[in-house]
């Protein structure tokens, strides 16, 4: 009897790739497990480059560890200004802050608040280039002698006309005004822009000597100093050529003598002399120019100053001249008549605008003087004159 022997054959390649991916996993395993161990190793070991152990070696390690811990850190700016702020090693904070060269707000900020005077001058000296800063410093600093230091190191005028005109510090205000104390165009800047007044008027007297000067400040937007700069140039009033400040002497010098030389010398020029009769505190600088504008109506063409004659001048036949040049311009001759303190003139007016019963209408309802309303009433009530208007009214 025969019999087979059937042989079970398993594809080598399967075995094959079986056992390859059984021998990967296997491999792998132990080299995880590898990895795992050198991290975990990894956290537990102190770790000399970590921040915690900086933080260490900054507030209490060698001095040479110190001072590389601290150049591990720049760059970082909020950690570099808390060393040189808080910092207990005069030597942290120093390197701390020469690290900052590049951040002139972190060395602002450490001039202005730390409480170390030695790294609030290395602060300072970093920033010695820098003028904007060095201002911020000189006005802001909590302490004295840091502002001081600041103001020294500056020497742009336009810089210490800054610190002058807002340090809210007398200080380092006071420094800086030294400092310009012969530039006058710092000067007027300091007059114009303080907030302080002794601080303006400071500098209006520093300038007492400085005719432009003066001249620039009379038209300030401070009234003192205004006024501060007029009484000067009242010292000079011969010798100056400027409209603007004769006229500000003729309106608020408190020197008459002043006035009267300044508004003299304004007698050619009529419009100076209604700015003067118009605003000056002073009566006897308004009669002066009155008088020589009222000696000039012959020459004059403007209907507002020649209104101002006719309303104003102490002479009757100068107002009756200024009326008869008004004649046609019904507007001014409108307000003589409603504003004139002069009977004469207001009446004269009256009589050149018989034709105009517009104007005269308005005269009936807004003159200042009953009697010149009365007779503007009258004169439009006239039947020939009324009856002409209702004519055209009716068309």
């Amino acid at each position: 009897m025969a019999t087979s022997i059937r042989k079970i054959r398993v594809p080598p390649i399967e075995i094959k790739s079986a056992f390859s991916e059984d021998e990967r996993v296997r491999e792998k395993r132990p080299e995880r497990k590898k990895d795992r161990k050198g991290i975990a190793s990894f956290h537990r070991a102190p770790d000399r480059y970590s921040f915690a152990h900086l933080a260490k070696v900054l507030t209490g390690g060698e001095r040479l560890a110190m001072l590389s811990a601290v150049d591990r850190l720049k760059g970082r700016s909020r950690v570099l200004v808390e060393l040189a702020l808080f910092s207990n090693f005069a030597f942290v904070r120093l390197a701390a802050v020469s690290h900052l060269s590049n951040d002139p707000e972190a060395l602002i900020d450490i001039a202005k608040f730390c409480h170390y005077e030695d790294t609030r001058a290395s602060a300072v000296d970093e920033l010695s280039n820098k003028g904007s800063a060095l201002v911020e410093v000189a006005c802001s600093s909590l302490f004295g002698v840091t502002r001081m230091d600041a103001v020294r190191l500056l020497v742009e005028p336009e810089a210490l006309s800054e610190v002058a005109a807002r340090s809210p510090h007398r200080d380092s205000r006071t420094a800086a005004m030294e400092k310009i104390s012969e530039n006058a165009q710092a000067l007027r800047k300091v007059a114009e822009q303080s907030s302080f007044r002794s601080v303006r008027m400071n500098a209006v007297d520093t300038l007492s000597s400085d005719i432009d000067s003066l001249c620039s400040l009379v038209l300030s937007k401070h009234s003192e100093v205004k006024k501060a700069a007029a009484a000067k140039l009242s010292a000079f009033v011969e010798e100056l050529d400027d409209v603007e400040a004769l006229i500000e002497i003729a309106k608020i010098s408190p020197s008459e003598d002043a006035r009267y030389i300044a508004v003299g010398r304004l007698s050619n020029d009529p419009f100076s002399l209604r700015t003067v009769i118009s605003d000056s505190e002073y009566g006897d600088a308004k009669t002066t120019a009155l008088m020589l504008l009222s000696d000039m109506v012959a020459d004059l063409d403007d209907s507002e100053v020649l209104s101002d004659v006719a309303m104003l001048s102490p002479y009757p036949d100068c107002r009756s001249a200024a009326v008869e040049r008004l004649v046609g311009q019904s507007n001014a001759l409108l307000s003589v008549a409603s504003k004139s303190k002069f009977k004469d003139s207001r009446e004269l007016a009256l009589v050149k605008l018989k034709g105009d019963v517009d104007a005269l209408k308005s005269v009936s309802k807004l003159s200042k003087y009953s009697d010149t309303r009365k007779k503007a009433h009258s004169m439009v009530a006239k039947p020939e004159v009324f009856a002409s208007e209702l004519a055209r009214i009716l068309g």
